[in-house]
């Protein structure tokens, strides 16, 4: 029997609490356990931003490799680009690509790559346009 001491009183359990019941589930073909303790953490291990996926709690030459191939990855390039033309030609906004400049500076992407999406490129909505001109720089680069 549990005690509890409120307000100077003394208040007793009659019963004993139910015990939990544990329930197997499958849901979109992922298992379950409700008795798990799951930790918070745990729920989204890999996160995706702006197309760029990052992983939490990775060994650090995991980090390493997984920054490596952010860098180059495709997509982070045309995300960038794309705000960037947005930036600069369609708003006319300074600060913003003067941001936005930087966050390429701060994670070491490549500045002839996203100049060459830039204006390379004519149609920078057009994904395949993109992807076009980004294999055009890539084989022009790394040949």
């Amino acid at each position: 029997m549990t005690t509890l001491l409120y307000r100077g009183k003394t208040y007793t359990t009659h019963h004993e609490p139910a015990p939990k019941a544990c329930r197997e589930l499958n849901y979109h073909q992922q298992h379950y356990n409700t008795c798990r303790a799951q930790l918070k953490r745990d729920h989204h291990p890999q996160l995706n931003y702006r197309g760029i996926q990052y992983i939490k709690d990775a060994p650090k030459s995991e980090c390493a490799s997984a920054e490596a191939r952010l860098r180059n990855d495709r997509q982070a390039y045309l995300a960038v680009a794309r705000d960037l033309a947005e930036a600069q030609f369609q708003r006319g906004d300074a600060e913003l690509a003067k941001r936005l400049w930087e966050e390429v500076g701060d994670r070491g992407m490549d500045v002839d790559r996203i100049t060459h999406l830039l204006y390379g490129c004519w149609f920078q909505d057009d994904a395949e346009a993109m992807r076009e001109a980004d294999e055009e720089f890539l084989a022009a680069h790394h040949a």
